[in-house]
């Protein structure tokens, strides 16, 4: 059995180039990436080049991509489509941000409210982040109520309440029942944290004692219904959460930024049948550029407007709905709809996670897959995670000796994240891969 100190070893022997790229990042970026979730130790590798579902690193290495950008290029990278569009919607209009309304902002709308299983109105932003902390605001104003209701564990963006209790530890947690309301980022204000309460997710009478108890201050509760590919939604929570936030009187936001046209060609909302009063989007509804959006409810939308009685619910950005991102996406958004592409796509997928969850019982290796649709995670655990406490049962020196053995194999997988597919990955990239696996888990079992 292979340790991940010997798979560190290995990768640090076919990434030189790599390693030298971080070293003289790390002189003008603060760890030498751009973003917190690009880093992990020792270094991070350096792509180079990008093609349909492989990527080149610096030192010319080639892998079979499962990251996609963590998850928006569903089409893959550089899918013709979306490369058409961008180049004529340059030729076309001649800018890359009008400063203006413009026609395409009203097709791409139609277009993605087309697709949503809720009805309403839309709102575009930059990211996935700025999406839900629109929805947040929103949901403020339509309650008068300051406090939020999250779920350990879940992810909403880099914002402070988007990263609350996100991944506090153990010594931190408080009761399982009862959550506490722990700070993800440095600099979190108290009153953030004083206005955040925080619930355990699958448990539904738990979460009916937290919001009844605290419904004078709490107005908007916010969920992924299908956390990142980790762990295992009850549906009959997802109901029960909706019917408990009707009778409270609570606007309730299904944060679909990964699960979107991932878990579903309607999301997990549309897997699970719940209706949400907002949703929030991005990643994929961009075509592999910045975009975020809220959809839902056209008299929360509306409070948005600056003809909004009383006054609005003040949201802008410079380069919401900018030209080549509606063009990208709308050309995505076009494939998606495409049933005869899509359904094969979901099929395939499922396939190559039941083949994935058949070897890792082969080897006997005390692990599962889980998730939704194209976004999965491989779990060294055999108990099915439904919470956030549960990924302690995870067999974490396993997993990190399983993520490097994917990048010295050639598949690319961002340590402890989950695997996406595209529509760009071949039936041959699957049987490789799963080759590729075979020999990783005998080496690590």
């Amino acid at each position: 059995m292979k340790s991940s100190v010997e798979f560190k070893q290995l990768y640090a022997s076919k990434t030189p180039a790599s390693r030298e790229l971080s070293e003289r990042a790390q002189q003008v970026l603060p760890a030498g990436v751009v973003a917190n979730v690009k880093y992990f130790a020792p270094y991070p590798l350096f792509m180079q080049r990008a093609s349909g579902s492989h990527l080149w690193d610096a030192d010319a290495n080639e892998y079979i991509d499962y990251c996609l950008a963590f998850g928006p290029l569903i089409l893959g990278h550089g899918h013709p489509a979306v490369v058409h569009a961008v180049q004529e919607s340059l030729a076309a209009m001649g800018t890359t941000v009008f400063g203006t309304p413009n026609e395409l902002e009203i097709r791409y709308a139609e277009k993605l409210m087309s697709m949503l299983p809720v009805s309403g109105k839309v709102r575009l932003t930059n990211s996935g982040s700025e999406a839900t902390y629109l929805a947040l605001q929103l949901g403020r104003a339509a309650t008068g109520k300051p406090a939020i209701a999250r779920f350990e564990g879940h992810y909403h963006g880099w914002h402070y309440e988007g990263v609350l209790s996100n991944t506090p530890s153990a010594t931190l947690y408080g009761d399982a029942r009862q959550p506490a309301s722990v700070a993800g980022s440095r600099g979190t204000p108290a009153s953030i944290l004083a206005d955040t309460l925080v619930l355990p997710f699958n448990d539904l009478e738990a979460c009916r004692t937290l919001l009844t108890a605290h419904r004078d201050r709490v107005g908007t509760v916010i969920v992924e219904p299908s956390p990142r590919g980790f762990y295992q939604t009850d549906p009959a929570f997802l109901e029960g959460l909706r019917r408990l936030t009707q009778e409270l009187g609570m606007v309730l936001v299904f944060d679909e930024v990964m699960s979107g046209f991932r878990a579903g060609p309607k999301g997990a909302s549309g897997v699970f049948g719940v209706q949400p009063d907002l949703m929030t989007l991005g990643k994929i509804i961009g075509g592999g550029f910045p975009i975020g959006a809220v959809a839902g409810r056209a008299d929360l939308l509306d409070l948005t407007s600056p003809l909004s009685p009383g006054g609005s619910v003040f949201h802008s950005g410079t380069f919401n709905g900018a030209v080549q991102v509606l063009a990208a996406g709308l050309a995505t958004l076009e494939v998606l709809s495409d049933e005869s592409q899509m359904v094969p796509f979901y099929d395939a997928t499922e396939h190559f996670k039941a083949d994935i969850q058949q070897l890792l019982r082969r080897h006997q290796i005390p692990g599962h897959v889980a998730g939704l649709g194209a976004n999965f995670g491989i779990i060294m655990s055999r108990t099915p995670i439904r919470n956030y406490r549960d990924l302690a049962n995870e067999d974490g020196a396993l997993r990190e000796a399983f993520d490097f053995a994917c990048l010295t194999e050639g598949i690319y997988v961002h340590p402890h994240k989950p695997f996406y597919t595209s529509l760009a990955h071949s039936l041959q990239d699957f049987e490789v891969t799963l080759e590729k696996l075979d020999h990783i888990f005998n080496a690590i079992s």
